[in-house]
């Protein structure tokens, strides 16, 4: 089997992924939402059995706190259900290189903290230092056959961040418990279907993200028995498009995938046409309840739908205002392609089978 459930990670990323033969899974836990995210998280797993408990790895993509915060809280329990053999994590002294020595730079860092005191594994994988792009794109394969291609970083977009990392991390606010704003109630019989036109939305000119946190994002091919999956974190559409050059090209121009956790929940400055270009993939995972920031983007779904393939899915974790938008079936019916929500009880849930 290989599945990916997405957690409620408010307006960020929870993933776990489950992969292996029945009766014999192995697992991997990408990142951990908000701080309110943990309580979901921490009940998903405690419905593990002890032999279970044990995951392969722990990916952080970067500091910013929805997907930072929920990591913080599960590190920091002392009851947590879970153990990890590893730690992928780029902190403060890989962003120069070096293996990690010492606490990082801003000292309220509370993941290198955490990792530090604890003697957790970090970057075992890569020897201590950074996670970032083998030049030649060489798969890392874990225990049970997964493989795990580095996509993003590369040193300069790490090296990048050195400057403002202190900024950053300020800004990122790493305390975990402040509870984020709630996704507005959707009132009945709504509908904001006017006034939209997909193909003009997806036209428009691609802006890209400056983010010197989301260039430092750690973004993955997964693969598994035949299947592959774009986990793009919430990296620059830019880094993406080279390394999916780089795979694509033998296969004829276009890398057959199964699925893409889209980047940066459906920012129109994370996702372009350029990139959509490079891919075959028939489902889009999109997660957030849009607060904050109001993800996904119009701008980015119509792309999704315009480029994204001739039949696809769009697989949403929250029903909102912005996503219930897309679920409109005479624009499903023109543009091929179809919509899934989590059900009513499970708001911040979807599960996507392999």
């Amino acid at each position: 089997m290989f599945q990916i459930e997405m957690l409620p990670a408010r307006e960020g990323d929870c993933l776990l992924l489950t992969y292996g033969q029945p009766g014999h899974e192995r697992r991997v836990l990408i990142d951990g939402g908000r701080a309110a995210t943990y309580a979901d998280l921490k009940t998903r797993l405690s419905r593990l059995s002890d032999k279970e408990r044990e995951f392969e790895l722990l990916i952080v993509t970067h500091v910013d706190r929805d997907h930072i915060e929920g990591v913080l809280k599960l590190l920091q329990d002392p009851a947590r259900p879970v153990a990890f053999r590893d730690i992928w994590f780029n902190g403060y002294d890989h962003l120069n290189n070096v293996p990690l020595e010492r606490f990082g730079a801003v000292q309220g860092e509370k993941l290198t903290t955490a990792i530090l005191t604890q003697r957790l594994p970090w970057n075992k994988t890569f020897g201590g230092r950074a996670v970032e792009i083998d030049p030649g794109f060489k798969p890392i394969e874990l225990e049970g056959g997964l493989k795990l291609t580095v996509l993003s970083p590369d040193r300069q977009k790490l090296e990048a961040l050195i400057p403002q990392w202190e900024k950053e991390c300020e800004a990122a606010d790493l305390i975990p418990g402040v509870e984020p704003v709630p996704p507005p109630e959707i009132p009945p019989g709504f509908e904001a279907f006017g006034g939209i036109k997909i193909d003009d939305l997806a036209a428009e000119k691609f802006e890209t993200d400056h983010s010197k946190a989301n260039g430092s994002s750690i973004a993955l091919l997964a693969e598994y028995d035949g299947k592959r999956v774009l986990l793009a974190g919430d990296a620059h559409a830019d880094l993406l498009e080279n390394s999916l050059q780089s795979l694509a090209a033998p296969e004829g121009g276009r890398l057959r995938l199964d699925a893409v956790k889209v980047s940066h929940h459906g920012s129109a400055y994370n996702t372009s046409q350029q990139v959509l270009d490079l891919i075959s993939c028939p489902a889009y995972l999109v997660s957030t309840n849009g607060s904050t920031f109001r993800h996904p983007d119009k701008t980015a779904i119509a792309r999704l739908i315009s480029f994204g393939g001739a039949a696809k899915e769009l697989v949403f974790n929250y029903s909102t205002n912005e996503t219930l938008l897309w679920n409109n079936r005479t624009w499903m019916r023109k543009h091929g392609y179809m919509t899934r929500y989590p059900s009513a009880n499970e708001n911040g849930f979807n599960v996507l089978n392999l």
